[in-house]
């Protein structure tokens, strides 16, 4: 769909992705009084709409998830079908997610002020309680888990308020495919042992997904990303957490306790609800001195995207200004009817016999009222000078496209395509993994690599701690050396 195109009680306002299970819009719900809203729009793609054992899953959690109201929750707005469609309108949440931000703030030299990263995930966690403990009108626990925690499901807003996107459609996407194809499916990097395990999965499965969020976004490395599925589950399983401190050095100590509770392998030694996580992020913001509240990640926020925000701050305005123009044209055309005005009741409409209605004097105008101006028409000239204007201009338009389009366009200029990355260690000889592909030993010059694109470099040596660090290539940018000093166990 476009812009300006209308689905429903909704009016498409600009496409913002497609994902494996719905597409989504940036959309505005209008009402009476010129009453606008800004939604986001997901409409489930065509194939998972064909297939009835998919949407009853789908309808079956998302209204579970219409139920929950929380500042740090996007919430539901309406869920339903039209002309064959289902979709779901959802608190459009003007950001950006942790993903975004993490890549913004690396390819300019910097990780995410650790006060900052902790104050996302207390909101999210305080969210995630809320979630967790939400029962129905009877006091039964609806026994909601999001199973899909991840930077892409993290929103911070402009205004300095993180949510959770998502809530309902990730179970019903995840219990779809693995009743369809009999095969655990989604986002690996992110599952909990149990999750992994195909064990029922509970509120700290959640908890564990949302320590990798922090220790990601505190790192600016990806903490289980090997090179293939199976090799990431295994990672998740059975490999250590590298220490935060190891990747970052001003990680104080009580905050990096908190990243590993918080993805210990069995659950009965994580955070045991997620209101516990919460309030240990409290409570190392409390002992560290910074107060970080929503003023602060919003400052932070328009000065990381100013541009993003820019254009969609200036689009929702011109979407109301459509919807007061659209109200004001209404009420200027509205004209009330009133059958009875300038009429006199009468008791008979029939002249008595022999006698003879009055005549009907001309209706002259009220005082105060203008007369309306005679209507002028045009004559046969000036339609005629108008039509020899319009093919002078078309003529004039021709000759010009003539001249341009026979002129050779410049050759674009050439740029690399890939860039360079050469890897030096103390002592030589460790095993160098880039986005969990082996690359042979240090030293190592890995030549052919994408450009703006996330690499994290492991390298590992019996005896040594293992060094992860991120590196993005760039065109301005094409060949970068690491140099990496290896620490003894």
């Amino acid at each position: 769909m476009n812009a300006g195109d209308r689905f429903g009680d909704y009016v498409i306002v600009k496409h913002l992705s497609t994902g494996g299970m719905a597409e989504v819009y940036l959309a505005r719900m209008s009402g009476v009084g010129g009453f606008t809203k800004p939604v986001a729009l997901k409409l489930i793609l065509p194939h998972l709409a064909a297939d009835s054992m998919f949407i009853k899953m789908f309808l079956d959690e998302a209204r579970l998830a219409v139920a929950l109201s929380h500042d740090h929750i996007a919430q539901i707005l309406d869920l339903g079908e039209k002309e064959g469609r289902y979709y779901i309108a959802m608190e459009f949440a003007h950001g950006r997610d942790l993903q975004q931000i993490s890549n913004k703030t690396r390819k300019t030299g910097r990780l995410l002020p650790l006060p900052y990263a902790a104050k996302i995930i207390s909101q999210i966690a305080e969210g995630l309680y809320y979630a967790h403990t939400k029962t129905n009108p009877q006091g039964q626990s609806l026994g909601i888990v999001h199973r899909d925690v991840s930077p892409h499901n993290v929103i911070l807003t402009f205004d300095g308020t993180a949510k959770l996107i998502d809530f309902g459609v990730a179970k019903a996407r995840i219990s779809y495919q693995e009743e369809e194809e009999g095969i655990l499916k989604g986002k690996f990097s992110y599952m909990s042992p149990e999750q992994i395990r195909g064990m029922p999965v509970d509120p700290r499965s959640d908890i564990f997904a949302l320590g990798i969020v922090l220790w990601e976004i505190c790192t600016g490395a990806k903490l289980y990303r090997e090179s293939s599925e199976l090799l990431t589950m295994e990672a998740i399983l059975r490999k250590p957490v590298p220490k935060p401190r190891e990747m970052r050095g001003d990680m104080p100590p009580d905050l990096e306790a908190i990243i590993l509770k918080a993805l210990a392998k069995r659950a009965v030694d994580r955070f045991q609800n997620a209101q516990e996580m919460h309030q240990a992020l409290e409570g190392y913001l409390g002992r560290s001195g910074w107060t970080v509240g929503s003023p602060h990640l919003a400052e932070f926020m328009k000065k990381l995207f100013p541009d993003d925000y820019e254009e969609t701050r200036v689009l929702l305005a011109q979407e109301q200004q459509k919807v007061e123009t659209e109200q004001k044209t209404a009420e200027e055309e509205f004209v009330p009817w009133e059958p009875y005005e300038h009429q006199q009741p009468q008791e008979d409409p029939s002249p008595a016999p022999g006698v003879h209605p009055p005549p009907r004097r001309p209706m002259t105008p009220q005082p105060g009222v203008p007369s309306p101006p005679p209507r002028k028409q045009s004559s046969p000239v000036t339609w005629i000078l108008i039509i020899l204007l319009l093919l002078l201009i078309a003529g004039a338009g021709f000759i010009l496209y003539r001249i341009y389009s026979e002129q050779p366009a410049p050759a674009p200029a050439r740029q690399a395509e890939s860039g360079t990355l050469l890897i030096e260690s103390e002592p030589e000889g460790a095993a160098v993994n880039i986005n969990g592909k082996p690359e042979g030993t240090t030293p190592a010059a890995i030549r052919n690599l994408p450009f703006e694109e996330e690499l994290t470099v492991r390298l590992e040596m019996k005896g040594y701690q293992v060094f992860i660090t991120p590196v993005l290539l760039t065109a301005k940018k094409p060949e970068f050396t690491l140099r990496a000093q290896l620490k003894k166990k």
